[in-house]
């Protein structure tokens, strides 16, 4: 029972989403379902390298557009199936992840963040100029081809078995990590790298592992995005919001364990669409200011995030039915001033006073 405990949510998670989509959803609910999933594949690829490893990455969001620009000009353009395009695809955000794992070794906390931020501005720059590969602005427009092997589908419901499959092998693969000993050796890095290089981690290579596995699920997230949307620009795989998202959901939903990015991905997609249900376009720039405010009531308040929250209540429930006491937080000590220590030079003459 406790080697598959740890995956029995994420079984639970595929049969509900499953027995959901087969009660007949209305359209735009199984698009914020499919948009959520999505998501929350890029969040928890997010969080292998900012969660698990303490790799705190704001470019993720050019690993993002390397899967979907480069999954659709390869196939567009250059006839690539479409599968083996997303692996190329994949590969090639690899490398850049690798890239972006060798700046960690230069750079740490706040510089190393701002390095990864410029790395995705030079990348939507890119997008945006070499116009005659990925359209500019205007982005690139996809076929509707409909076939499994494009992994473009007629209905919406259909794109669900995608982006869930996706999302459970993005999790499994997490789990399965956490448990691991290369997941430990990620938490050590993460704790204290000093104190894991000197009990003979191999830091440089637990970081880019860590890097290199978040940019391959980023850039497969970003392929699905592309086949399940059919049109790109820079600014919907490649801007600035888009590399935030990840960071800004695993942080919201928890940043510890497999699912606290499921929950922010959920919270925000269903927050940005509910709020532009609702105000419309009249306050253009809710969303984002909805988003600020709630990152800093959780960073404030909620430093575990919405999972710390169900967690607590899981202990507290927990600790009602079983009637176990609560464990002390903290163990209050009082500090006892300790007498000056005597000077021997001062007694020795006293002494001789004497």
């Amino acid at each position: 029972m406790q080697t598959i405990r740890p995956y029995l949510p994420l079984v639970a998670i595929v049969v509900l989403v499953i027995g959901y989509t087969l009660t007949g959803p209305s359209r735009m609910n199984l698009d914020l379902l499919n948009t959520i999933l999505i998501f929350a594949t890029f969040a928890t690829a997010w969080n292998i390298a900012g969660g698990m490893t303490g790799l705190f990455s704001l470019g993720h969001g050019a690993l993002f557009a390397i899967g979907a620009f480069g999954t659709t000009i390869l196939r567009l353009s250059l006839g690539v199936p479409t599968l083996l395009a997303v692996l190329i695809s994949a590969a090639v955000a690899v490398l850049v992840a690798l890239f972006i794992g060798a700046i960690s070794l230069r750079l740490r906390g706040h510089y190393f963040g701002l390095a990864t931020l410029g790395l995705a501005a030079i990348m939507f720059i890119a997008l945006q100029n070499l116009s005659d590969i990925t359209g500019g602005d205007e982005g690139i427009t996809i076929p509707k081809d409909v076939s499994p092997a494009n992994l473009i589908f007629q209905t919406k419901d259909q794109y669900v078995f995608l982006t869930l499959g996706l999302y459970a092998v993005t999790a499994l693969v997490v789990i399965m990590l956490s448990r691991s000993k290369r997941g430990y050796q990620m938490l050590a890095v993460k704790e204290d790298e000093v104190s894991a290089r000197s009990i003979g981690i191999p830091a440089v290579r637990v970081k880019l592992f860590a890097v290199g596995l978040s940019g391959f699920f980023s850039a497969l997230a970003g392929a699905v995005f592309a086949q399940y949307t059919l049109y790109i620009t820079p600014s919907n795989v490649g801007s600035i919001a888009v590399t935030w998202e990840p960071a800004l959901m695993a942080i919201i939903g928890g940043m510890v364990g497999v699912f606290g990015p499921l929950i922010g991905a959920a919270l925000i997609t269903l927050l940005e669409h509910y709020v532009i249900e609702a105000v419309g376009s009249s306050i253009p720039g809710l969303s984002n200011f909805l988003y600020g405010a709630l990152l800093i009531i959780c960073i404030l308040l909620l430093p575990n995030g919405v999972m710390g929250i169900l967690r607590s209540a899981a202990d507290w429930v927990r600790r009602k039915l079983k009637r176990e006491p609560k464990p002390a937080d903290r163990i209050d000590t009082v500090a006892v001033p300790l007498p000056a220590a005597e000077d021997p030079i001062e007694a020795k003459e006293e002494h001789r006073e004497r």
